[in-house]
C-alpha cells in the first residue's frame, strides 16, 4: 500500500513536467469494396483549429475518390488546395509535388501528407514529410 502512495505522488508530481507530441495518420482505399476510411491522431488541442473539430480537421475523404490528410503545421489552404487537386484527377504524387511546389505560406519543409485514391479501380498511394517536421517524425 505504502508503494503505490509513493508511486502516486511521484506521478502525481511528473504529470506537469511530461509532455507528448505524438501524431498519426492513416488514410486507406479497399479496392474490393470501394470503401475510405482515415484515422488520425494530432497535437491540435494546443491549438485553435478553425470551427474545433479536433483531429477531424486533418482528414478529408471525397467519397468515391480517395483521402487525404495533412499533418503537420496544418494549413487549412494546402487542405483545400489538395482537395480541388484531387477532384480534377491529379494522381497523390502529382498532388504532393504540387503542394510542395506552392505550399501557401512557402514552408513545404514543416508539412506532412498522406493521399490515397482509387484510380479507376486501381488504388494508388503517396506521402510526404518535410525534412523540417519535428523529430517524431516517420514515414512509411
Amino acid at each position: 500500500m505504502k508503494k503505490r502512495v509513493v508511486f502516486s505522488v511521484l506521478l502525481f508530481f511528473a504529470l506537469p513536467f511530461t509532455y507528448a507530441q505524438h501524431t498519426f495518420s492513416i488514410v486507406a482505399v479497399d479496392s474490393v469494396t470501394g470503401e475510405i476510411g482515415s484515422a488520425g491522431a494530432t497535437c491540435g488541442d494546443t491549438i485553435t483549429w478553425p470551427g474545433s473539430l479536433g483531429a477531424m480537421i486533418i482528414s478529408d475523404i471525397i467519397p468515391g475518390t480517395g483521402a487525404i490528410h495533412t499533418q503537420a503545421h496544418y494549413q487549412e489552404t494546402n487542405q483545400e488546395n489538395a482537395h480541388d487537386l484531387m477532384q480534377e484527377g491529379n494522381s497523390p504524387q502529382e498532388i504532393i509535388n504540387w503542394l510542395v511546389e506552392n505550399d501557401v505560406q512557402g514552408y513545404p519543409s514543416f508539412r506532412q501528407y498522406g493521399i490515397v485514391d482509387f484510380n479507376d479501380g486501381n488504388p494508388r498511394s503517396a506521402g510526404f514529410t518535410g525534412s523540417n517536421c519535428d523529430d517524431y517524425k516517420t514515414t512509411s
